[in-house]
């Protein structure tokens, strides 16, 4: 059945080319996403990539540099980058004159009012209405989406005039911030065309659920979009971007599968321009001069539940023996064969301010030291346990073992690290009892606090990782219960993103190192890999920089296409 499926999206894909198949002469990157359910900007949330909905302007892009060395934000809508005169409360945004969508409509400070207004309304309940008051906190934005304020003229979002826009914010922010936050994720929609597709009571709209409802006003414009199928796109000739000569390519042709044998297929055959390898295609490729490692902002690893019905979890010698003997290494290098081993919680991609040209966290002191007190250690780890098992009574200890259902590399972890884990105690001593859960009930009970230890991942942004350590404070919304509540953690990280440290990077760095050191020196959490995947490109395609930059990556659709027919 796969090998049937796999073949009809073949010949699919080679129709959407317009020509045979592995026969892509044309200037059009062929690419994979998963099937996504609306286009609408608001309820979008399956990727934190800039280019999540490229047909949909925005103010800021990020961009790699025209010379493939560095990360650049490059207006888009924007006129210039948005500025702040006040040690970054309040932030001007001035929008270039003349924008519009595709059928003509002008887009203008009004526009992305309304949009912004739509966004954060409480009777939509948007998935995107976090994206205006976190981490960047527009003022009384989030009160107005709860409802505790109605008039919107209290929220911090003013039109100073038909181009010009005022974001007034309840804490300072960096411009970097701003930029990855308010700039990426508003995008404007059409006034006229939302309201028209809006329910009675105004608690949804069909805006952005098929192409005619999903105008285009960005980079690309969307052409076609078969629900569960593919989308294309086009350049946009009057984006400032396209115009600007960010791009060389034609469009794009985007197929929806999430099937990795499928996607393989499909690479192989000539009819995908990228394909991420698995395990056994990187022990054969890893060489190949077309692989490209991919650095992932967010480490994976177990949540540990202090606090967990089974009281042995309660002992701290225990935890830090099942952090010492953690199998990092045979995880991320024997199942995964191509993920980096991880002995702490903010992943090498990385990106902070110095105060001078800025630099990845990991390359710090600081940072360093970190990873070399965490590292695996078996024979520290049997003398914890030696220390917990003595101070349990002497008697066998057993802990349960969260990992996903229906992921076969998954189930190959878990066995991993019940032989290390016994191995290394005694299985007289010791019992990892393993526990297969679907992902998604798997988070509820951490949530719960119904487990021992559960794999998992905390989401962490690329730029700002001081507010990535939000969901370790003591009152979270969205917490896991780990058992890990502490004073010194709480503020350290409110003053990183709101207080008296906001300005001062290296008190920042420092501040990130000792919540690190407090996370793991209690073991809420035990950091084994980064999920660095490697995608190998079509021969034909030249990417604008061979660097993996932090934000753009290597920067995949401001590529070139060599001897493109046309």
């Amino acid at each position: 059945m796969k090998k049937l499926l796999a073949l009809v999206l073949v010949m699919a894909f080679a129709l959407i080319a317009g020509g045979a198949v592995a026969d892509h002469t044309d200037n059009i990157l062929y690419s994979w996403t998963t099937s996504p359910k609306t286009q609408n900007p608001h309820m979008y949330t399956s990727t934190t990539s800039s280019s999540r909905l490229p047909h949909l302007g925005t103010f800021v892009r990020q961009m790699v540099s025209k010379d493939g060395t560095q990360l650049e934000f490059v207006p888009e809508h924007a006129a210039e980058l948005p500025t702040s005169e006040d040690g970054g409360l309040t932030w001007i945004v001035k929008l270039r004159e003349g924008l519009k969508c595709t059928d003509g409509t002008p887009i203008d400070a009004y526009t992305y009012e309304y949009s912004i207004k739509m966004q954060i309304d409480p009777k939509l309940a948007n998935t995107g209405a976090t994206y205006v008051f976190d981490p960047v906190v527009v003022k009384n934005a989030k009160e107005y989406f709860q409802g505790k304020v109605t008039d919107w003229s209290e929220v911090g979002v003013k039109v100073l005039d038909q181009y010009t826009l005022e974001f007034d914010l309840e804490y300072p922010c960096t411009d970097i911030d701003f930029y990855t936050t308010i700039c990426q994720y508003v995008n404007p929609v059409k006034e006229d065309l939302y309201e028209s597709l809006m329910n009675a009571d105004r608690t949804s709209t069909t805006y952005g659920t098929t192409l005619e409802t999903s105008p285009s006003c960005g980079y690309y414009i969307m052409t076609e979009w078969v629900i569960d199928g593919y989308q294309m796109f086009v350049l946009n000739p009057d984006d400032p971007l396209v115009q600007d000569g960010w791009f060389s390519v034609d469009g794009e042709h985007m197929l929806f599968t999430s099937s990795q044998s499928t996607r393989s297929e499909l690479f192989w055959s000539g009819e995908l321009d990228q394909h991420t390898l698995t395990g056994t295609e990187y022990d054969q490729y890893k060489d190949d001069p077309r692989v490209h490692k991919n650095m992932t902002a967010s480490v994976w690893g177990l949540f540990v539940n202090s606090t967990s019905s089974n009281t042995a979890m309660a002992n701290k010698d225990l935890r830090l023996a099942l952090q010492y003997a953690a199998p990092r290494e045979e995880m991320a290098y024997d199942v995964y064969k191509m993920y980096t081993a991880a002995s702490y919680m903010v992943a090498e991609s990385i990106f902070v301010d110095d105060g001078e040209d800025g630099t990845i966290y990991r390359k710090t002191e600081e940072a360093e030291k970190i990873k070399e007190k965490f590292a695996t250690n078996r024979e520290l780890a049997l003398e914890y346990f030696d220390k917990a098992y003595e101070a349990l009574g002497g008697k066998k200890i057993t802990v349960g073992y969260i990992y996903f259902d229906e992921q076969e590399d998954q189930k190959r972890t878990a066995e991993v690290a019940k032989e290390i884990y016994e191995g290394l105690f005694g299985t007289d001593r010791f019992e990892l009892k393993l526990e297969a859960v679907l992902p998604t009930a798997a988070y509820d009970r951490y949530r719960a606090g119904t487990y021992d230890m559960g794999i998992g991942v905390r989401l962490c942004s690329p730029f700002n990782p001081y507010t990535s350590m939000a969901p370790w404070t003591t009152d979270y919304a969205d917490k896991y219960i780990t058992g890990f509540d502490n004073e010194e953690f709480d503020k350290l990280q409110y003053d990183c993103v709101y207080g008296e440290l906001l300005n001062d990077p290296k008190a920042k760095i420092a501040a990130l190192n000792r919540m690190e050191e407090l996370l793991l020196g209690e073991v809420a959490f035990i950091p084994l890999m980064q999920n660095d995947n490697s995608v190998i490109y079509n021969e034909r395609i030249w990417l604008p920089t061979e660097e993996f930059l932090t934000g753009v990556g290597y920067g995949w659709q401001q590529s070139t296409i060599e001897n493109p027919a046309n």
